[in-house]
Formats: structure tokens, C-alpha cells, sequence
């Protein structure tokens, strides 16, 4: 409300809640690095797993970012005016045949702010079941915008946090290196996608292993 739309709000939000309520779940949570790109422009893709997202991927948000999230969020009491006026963007997933048509859309709007875009492309939560096959809508954005892809992964919470316990458990963040989109365009989506999957299930594995072996 005191500066609506400004580029580091939903940064500033996500790293309150994130610090204020980790705590209360006893997750011990540590980033492994900082962003390749610091806060330029770029579409940030995660792994999304369950609801615990909310307070472990927040803690790893860079500055100058805003998240794409789907039009049903805008009708939740509060939150959805507060993720707008976070400076955050709606998209309508409704309509697969007009993806592409969307996402030009939204590009030109990240192309006006040089604004950063954080986006889960499993497109639902995994919920144990491991990273699942992505959706086009980032990979369309970011060729479209003519942005790096940058991938963060985190360690499979299913496999590490017990919530029934006082200490949960560890998880363990990673930004990977910028994927270019130079020179793709429409035909190259699928294999830019499946290129980022493979890269972000073999780091998730490594983190997992990393966390097995301590």
C-alpha cells in the first residue's frame, strides 16, 4: 500500500515471510549460492513440491523480480490485491491454444518494466512424486523476451522434512547457470524445456544425495 508496484516488493515480502515462519516450522533451510545474474532481467524456473514452497522457495527470491501466477489468485480475499500491488502479473492458463499469443503479451510487459519473472513450469505441485514434465509457458516467455533462463532448484522436502517432528529437517537451495534463449524462437520450446528438466533433476539429485550423506 505505501509503494504499490514497486520492483523490490515482492522480494521484500517473500524474504519477511520466509525468515519469520521457517522458524516456526523448524525447517533449517541454506542457499548455496546467489543469483548468476543478480537483478537483471530473467525468467526464474523452480522446482515446485508442496505447500512448504511457500516459506523455502520465498527465501531464495532475487530483487527486481515479480511472479507470473494464474487469474484465480486475483479473487482470493487480500492476498490477491496485496500480490498485485506487489507488482506481481496474472495469466490466464485457461486457453493452451493461445499460449503462445499470452506469453508475447506478458513479454512486452516484462520488456517495459526490466523486470525479472519467477515461475513454477511443472505448472502443479509434485507432492513426492519428483519433478514433473513441464509446461511451455516459461520457456515461451523467456524466448519471446529474449531473456536467460535461470533454474533454481531445492532438495526433495518429501525425502528430509517431518513436520510431526520439532527439528523438521534440512532443505538446501541452488541457482543454476543462465540457459540462453539467444537466437530460438516458437519451434525450440520443447527442446529448451526438456534441456532445463534435465539440468534441474540431476542438481536436484545432487542436493538430495548431498543431504543423505551428512
Amino acid at each position: 500500500m505505501v509503494r504499490p508496484f514497486h520492483r523490490n516488493n515482492t522480494h521484500l515480502c517473500a524474504s519477511w515471510m520466509s525468515l519469520i515462519l521457517r522458524p516456526v516450522l523448524g525447517v533449517r533451510f541454506k542457499a548455496l549460492n546467489d543469483s548468476p545474474v543478480g537483478e537483471q532481467p530473467a525468467v526464474y524456473i523452480i522446482n515446485h513440491q508442496d505447500v512448504l514452497d511457500v516459506f523455502i522457495c520465498t527465501a531464495m527470491l532475487p530483487k527486481n523480480i515479480a511472479i507470473l501466477g494464474k487469474t484465480e489468485l486475483r479473487y482470493i480475499p487480500v492476498f490477491g490485491l496485496a500480490f498485485w500491488l506487489a507488482g506481481n502479473l496474472y495469466i490466464n492458463r485457461q486457453n493452451k491454444q493461445k499460449a503462445w499469443d499470452t506469453m508475447k503479451s506478458v513479454a512486452e510487459v516484462v520488456r517495459r518494466r526490466q523486470r525479472a519473472i519467477y515461475m513454477f513450469p511443472e505448472g502443479t505441485r509434485s507432492n513426492g512424486k519428483g519433478l514433473q514434465p513441464f509446461k511451455s509457458g516459461a520457456f515461451a516467455l523467456a524466448i519471446e523476451a529474449g531473456l536467460p533462463i535461470v533454474p533454481i532448484v531445492f532438495s526433495s522436502t518429501h525425502k528430509h522434512i517431518d513436520l510431526n517432528r520439532l527439528h523438521s529437517g534440512p532443505c538446501l537451495g541452488r541457482y543454476l547457470e543462465p540457459v540462453s534463449t539467444d537466437g530460438l524462437g516458437e519451434a525450440d520450446v520443447r527442446e529448451l524445456s526438456e534441456r532445463c528438466h534435465t539440468l534441474m533433476k540431476a542438481a536436484i539429485d545432487e542436493l538430495d544425495a548431498e543431504l543423505s550423506a551428512a
